[in-house]
């Protein structure tokens, strides 16, 4: 939040009204948010980026465990060791980018971010190093580039509540529109390219797909500036922008006393862990529960190019019943049938049926990942929302807005479960004498049993969890009026 004649970011226009009393004070222009030149911009970052995590979530584990033949206790031992690396990262980087947004808009970081990120994209797939140091490095340093410019250009969007909900929903599926077809032809090429003996083609086409990326970071990061400087915003006097800097006592009670994001965080340290591994080990689930007599090369990689497609055609088509009764009640329905599904798996699936095995893999997949996707943004803007019209009851209209904060306080607390499942697999997979280009039936059974059993256990605390969940759109709808009556009252222009 901040007082005084205006922002310098593109999506608010300030302008002086008259109150009934004579008095001028500062508002922002109603239905004055982002321009069209920087969603387009900022969209385009995201497909950037998905095109990255796209192919990076599809071949890391195969090119560490099969190409490096990196041992299974390596493996576990790295990914509890960037638990910490990864969750301070992503925690400082909130900070940073809420502290630098005090001053200047979140976006002029985009680029440089977008393009760093690239570069650590390639590290896992050129070996530099050996074994952990290689593994430990390169994962954490693509990991942390990659959730810091996640939150960074998420935080551009949950920081703007005059965004109504649907003028959000429009934006966040169009972009899904967008990554479709492109995510398709990415993940397809990357499967006809690779091969295990030889990774010199596959390398060539990761640095052709990372030259193209950072062009559309460039660009992107050029139309968002054009928007910028062709909004001749009033600029933010030193006087008027926020007096307090973020403490981390009052931060950290702000969270504590935030009963939405507790409840939250219960159901979201669950989904992230079922949604990271699920991602990272759908190749290895496919390649040995299905892959087969009966399913042959082909049609394995037709299903692998074709799963993120069907998820974003899916996370969009989430958007229908997201308008009509509210992400809340879809994340419900996710958990019920994520339960129902792995329990009918569990009892008439097997390793030795890869037909059952691909139908619970395809839906539990899509459904999740769509799901997730749909509703990750809504909710944090809507906690966001109601962390602002707290602080504006408590008369903090001059402190910093916390959207970086919450993205980064969710990764703090949930992304140390995306090991957890990791960590599981290699043990299991170590005690059944898992072996790469082998089959044992014990190995089999393990594998099946990891596809299949954390979403039937974590279903069930997520419900648990998720009813404790209270930001329906009734609720929010009267937190976002409030908030406008509030800071109205105050004199303050709240702003991005």
């Amino acid at each position: 939040n901040r007082k005084g004649k205006g922002s310098k970011c593109p999506m608010l226009r300030s302008r002086k009204q008259k109150t009934s009393d004579g008095v001028k004070t500062n508002d922002i222009v109603e239905g004055e948010q982002y321009s069209k030149l920087f969603l387009q911009g900022l969209t385009i970052a995201g497909l950037a980026a998905s095109l990255l995590t796209t192919v990076f979530g599809l071949f890391y584990v195969d090119v560490f465990l099969r190409v490096y033949e990196l041992p299974l206790h390596s493996f576990a031992t790295g990914n509890v060791i960037f638990i910490f690396i990864n969750t301070a990262n992503d925690l400082l980087g909130a900070w940073w980018i809420d502290t630098r947004a005090t001053t200047e808009s979140r976006s002029v970081m985009v680029g440089v971010a977008g393009c760093v990120l690239t570069i650590c994209f390639l590290m896992p797939f050129f070996r530099w190093a050996r074994g952990l140091t290689h593994f430990v490095v390169s994962m954490s340093l693509y990991d942390t580039l990659y959730s810091f410019i996640v939150i960074l250009m998420g935080s551009v969007v949950t920081d703007d509540h005059n965004m109504s909900d649907s003028d959000r929903v429009q934006f966040m599926a169009s972009g899904k529109v967008v990554n479709l077809l492109v995510g398709f032809v990415v993940a397809r090429l990357g499967l006809e390219i690779f091969e295990m003996k030889d990774m010199e083609h596959f390398q060539l086409f990761l640095l052709l797909l990372a030259i193209i990326v950072c062009i559309m970071f460039i660009v992107s990061q050029a139309m968002m500036d054009i928007s910028v400087r062709s909004k001749t915003t009033t600029f933010v006097k030193p006087d008027s922008r926020p007096k307090r800097t973020l403490e981390i006592k009052r931060v950290c009670r702000d969270f504590w006393n935030h009963k939405n994001f507790r409840a939250w965080v219960g159901m979201e340290l669950l989904l992230e862990s079922q949604n990271s591994f699920s991602n990272s080990f759908l190749k290895t689930f496919v390649d040995r529960l299905i892959l087969g007599d009966s399913i042959s090369r082909g049609e394995c990689d037709l299903v692998l190019s074709l799963l993120r497609p069907l998820t974003q055609i899916a996370g969009i088509l989430c958007y229908v019943p997201i308008r009509k009764i509210g992400y809340h009640k879809l994340y419900m329905a996710l958990f019920i049938s994520n339960l129902v599904l792995s329990l009918l798996c569990l009892l008439f699936g097997s390793p030795s049926n890869p037909h059952s095995t691909l139908a619970f893999l395809a839906l539990y997949n899509i459904s999740t990942g769509a799901v997730q996707s749909a509703g990750f943004y809504l909710a944090m803007s809507d906690m966001v929302l109601e962390m602002k019209y707290k602080h504006a009851v408590d008369q903090r209209m001059n402190e910093p807005s916390l959207a970086g904060l919450f993205m980064g306080a969710n990764a703090l607390l949930c992304k140390p479960m995306e090991s957890f499942l990791p960590v599981v697999a290699a043990i299991v997979l170590d005690d059944t004498r898992f072996q790469p280009e082998k089959r044992s039936e014990s190995a089999q059974w393990g594998l099946f049993y990891l596809l299949v059993l954390p979403p039937l256990f974590f279903s069930g605390l997520q419900i648990l969890s998720w009813s404790y969940y209270t930001l329906v759109p009734g609720k929010t709808e009267k937190l976002r009026s409030e908030l406008q009556r509030l800071s109205m009252a105050s004199g303050a222009t709240t702003s991005v």
